[in-house]
């Protein structure tokens, strides 16, 4: 037996039981005698990787119901069962409900088989194709290395985080960080060794934010940027000043040796009034950015962070 559902929708309770009858071997059927209740299902049963309804019932037709299916679960394959006087009707309808397949009543069983199953593998292509596309996505927004999001990403979202916070009036921070001396970690130990310490770095970053609210970007080669929504200067600096005590006392184990790495940071801090003149991503990149080379002048293995500079 197949384990996708299908839901078939018909307002004769004989032709449902027929149906259940000659498909139960094979498929896992559920069936409803009208649209709102077909609906219903629909929204609180999914997934259904077949729906196939009647083109003729009371209160709503199948056409209709098609159509809202579409939208609902717009992943299931959608078919129609219609007599021979409605055929015109039932081809009229493809378009409207992206219709799969139309099928004659009465239908024979092995025909309404084949068609279901061909429905099956349908739905399981689109299922494959989404899951494809949503990794693709995933890739073209996050670095391949740490997993953590890209440049190409940090435009549009960090511009999106300064509109949210000039709407509402809230704070927003930035920390710029780069690991210091990373240069040599690579000459003497090989890039290979400095990838696990990008990575290690990464994850001292990820344990030290929320995870459902400041996300990470790398923004070169061992520089990243640590956005914080919600988060004023004094906030920003007490989280940053933990993470570099975390960063300077973690030991990376690699090829049997032992490495334990510092960092530098620069973070600044925005909150909106009327006010205030216009605040672009790049000030905010740029000032946390000017923080980051006074630390790293004055000694770095330290934490510089002040006000927006324009």
């Amino acid at each position: 037996m197949m384990d996708e559902k299908i839901l078939f929708v018909d307002d004769d309770f004989n032709i449902l039981e027929g149906y259940k009858r000659q498909l139960r071997k094979k498929f896992r059927i559920e069936t409803v005698l009208e649209g709102g209740e077909g609906l219903t299902a629909v929204t609180e049963r999914s997934p259904y990787a077949v729906v196939i309804s009647d083109l003729r019932m009371p209160g709503m037709s199948g056409i209709e119901f098609l159509s809202r299916v579409k939208t609902i679960s717009p992943d299931s394959v959608r078919m129609m069962l219609t007599g021979y006087a409605d055929l015109k009707t039932a081809m009229e309808a493809v378009n409207e409900g992206n219709i799969f397949r139309f099928l004659t009543k009465p239908c024979q069983p092995d025909i309404l088989a084949d068609a279901l199953t061909a429905g099956i593998e349908q739905y399981r292509l689109k299922i494959v194709e989404r899951e494809v596309n949503k990794k693709i996505k995933i890739l073209s927004i996050t670095d391949p290395l740490t997993g953590c999001y890209n440049r190409g990403y940090l435009a549009e979202r960090l511009q999106r985080e300064i509109s949210i916070s000039g709407r509402y009036g809230h704070w927003l921070s930035i920390v710029l960080c780069d690991i210091d001396h990373f240069k040599t970690v690579n000459d003497r130990y090989g890039h290979q060794a400095g990838d696990d310490v990008l990575i290690a770095f990464v994850q001292c970053i990820n344990q030290s934010i929320r995870n459902d609210v400041d996300w990470l970007v790398r923004y070169g080669g061992e520089e990243f940027l640590i956005v914080l929504p919600e988060t004023g200067l004094e906030g920003v600096c007490a989280m940053t000043e933990r993470l570099r005590k975390i960063v300077s006392q973690n030991k990376i184990e690699i090829q049997g040796k032992t490495i334990q790495i510092t960092a530098s940071f620069g973070a600044t801090s925005i909150k909106h009034s009327e006010n205030d003149k216009e605040i672009s991503l790049e000030s905010m990149i740029s000032t946390a950015d000017k923080y980051l080379y006074q630390a790293k002048k004055e000694g770095r293995n330290r934490l510089i962070g002040g006000p927006l500079l324009f």
